[in-house]
């Protein structure tokens, strides 16, 4: 198995660079025209670069936000996601097609911005200079003879927060896109949200399979902070799987979150998790399945996504004596709502097992496009209810009459029955297992299984209503036949 960019990497990539806090990932956010990166006042909240597409008139590219570069290189004391966030940098800017600078109006060139000049006069690619936070018309007319020193030509006022300047800038940086840029194909066919813990190796595993330094790696937790897309094709023979890995913010307890920046970090995984298509739970082979797993566990069942188990770290479990059949065991028991998702022990450092990853993609993505017939499905309930009738929670017997599948994924079955009330909760979840053994074992597929009460299924209510219709049958009889009464009468007084 092996890991290249998807085809999203061929169109031209537009580059956002710049010191800490002078709003990279505002005009990020601007240009794209949606909140994707994490915008706060503290600087270098952005640490891996973040990717989108993104069109301006007939020209499409991969717009990208980088981490601020902090430190000078002719400093010594480089700290370490300052030193990690260069290299990240340096890296994409040598595949950009156009940068865009980000300065600031306000503090005017520093002597950070000489060295940032410095960096990309050496990486001789085309550059367009955004003299950010010109609010008004004096620091917009001031920027260019402030920052024309820094020797690039090209220098355009914006304001992100009024929103000045945008489209202007985009004509500067269009005018170095190639002519013919190809639009952006289809989106892949499975988003796969890598989520867990803080620590547990979600960005070394993202790393592996990209066959890069894709993302930033420290032992430090709470590294990532945005929920990075990351295209790449997993190739396992023939087969060709284009997915995007979604890199994730490690998921704290709630009352660990205490900065503004965790909070958003937090709020980014979350909607990562409802926008995939399925998802990857990393978990520590030396600690699996804690309190705050089963929590991020049941945030994937709630939102009904598939789910593959996937238990890092296994180079010091095994060199502690574990057995995985006990790691797997003992993952299942602490987690028994999801027996539904194939576990996978794995080391992401070595790429111990990785490989296997691509045989449970697989399997899921064709799972996910199976749709049971009605007719078999009917035949399986008339199987199940008769080996094992339903016991009843009211004082009515619960029946049903007929199911049928209508959507997936998640599969999505509606049963129609005389009375929802009437079957207790454990029968529901006998025959959500039920299915899932029958039609989508050890997939990964959460079942979703609703029951619907037909509106004549009641006897009672059937023979309320005949009653009530006699009723308004003799009461019609009766008046009719003192109308008659009525006009006889009046005919005699005629007489």
């Amino acid at each position: 198995m092996s890991a290249t960019m998807t085809q999203a990497t061929q169109v031209p990539l537009v580059v956002i660079v710049g010191r800490p806090n002078v709003g990279k990932s505002a005009l990020f956010n601007a240009i794209i025209g949606r909140r994707v990166a994490i915008v706060h006042e503290e600087a270098g909240v952005t640490r891996d670069r973040i990717a989108a597409p993104g069109s301006h008139g007939e020209h499409h590219f991969t717009l990208v936000d980088t981490g601020g570069l902090g430190v000078g290189r002719r400093e010594k004391n480089v700290g370490l996601f300052d030193g990690l966030i260069r290299e990240q940098v340096a890296t994409i800017v040598e595949e950009a097609t156009a940068l865009i600078w980000v300065v600031d109006c306000q503090s005017g060139v520093t002597a950070q911005d000489e060295e940032v000049a410095a960096f990309l006069r050496s990486a001789q690619r085309p550059v367009v200079i955004a003299a950010n936070k010109a609010d008004n018309d004096t620091r917009a007319s001031a920027a260019e003879a402030e920052f024309s020193r820094l020797g690039f030509s090209t220098i355009v006022p914006t304001s992100c927060t009024h929103k000045r300047g945008i489209r202007d800038l985009m004509d500067a940086v269009a005018e170095q896109l190639p002519v013919a840029t190809r639009t952006l194909g289809p989106d892949p066919v499975m988003k796969l949200a890598v989520v867990g813990r803080p620590n547990v190796g979600k960005s070394s595993l993202v790393n592996h399979i990209f066959g890069a330094k894709r993302v930033i790696v420290s032992e430090v937790a709470g590294t990532t902070r945005d929920a990075i897309d990351v295209p790449v094709t997993m190739r396992d023979g023939a087969v060709d799987v284009p997915l995007i890995l979604i890199d994730t913010a490690g998921l704290r307890r709630k009352r660990q979150i205490d900065t503004v920046v965790d909070f958003f970090s937090m709020t980014r995984t979350e909607q990562a998790i409802r926008r995939s298509d399925a998802v990857l739970l990393v978990l520590d082979a030396m600690e699996a399945a804690t309190g705050q797993d089963s929590n991020i566990a049941r945030m994937v069942l709630d939102a009904g996504k598939p789910c593959i188990l996937l238990v890092n770290k296994w180079d010091l479990a095994a060199a502690e004596g574990v057995k995985q059949r006990e790691l797997v065991d003992s993952v299942y028991e602490r987690l028994q709502f999801m027996k539904h998702a194939p576990v996978q022990v794995i080391c992401a450092l070595d790429g111990y097992n990785v490989n296997a990853i691509l045989d449970h993609i697989l399997y899921l993505r064709e799972q996910m496009k199976v749709m049971v017939p009605t007719s078999v499905f009917n035949q399986f309930l008339q199987d199940t209810l008769a080996r094992n009738p339903p016991p009843s929670a009211t004082t009515r017997r619960f029946k049903v009459f007929y199911g049928t599948m209508t959507g997936n994924p998640p599969p999505h079955f509606v049963l129609f029955a005389n009375d929802r009330e009437a079957c207790p909760a454990h029968y529901l979840h006998f025959l959500e297992n039920q299915i899932r053994e029958a039609f989508f074992p050890q997939t990964g597929l959460p079942i979703r299984l609703d029951i619907r009460q037909r509106a004549d299924a009641t006897p009672d209510d059937g023979a309320r209503r005949a009653a009530s219709g006699a009723q308004r049958q003799k009461a019609a009889v009766v008046q009719a036949m003192a109308r008659h009464r009525e006009r006889k009468k009046g005919w005699r007084k005629k007489d």
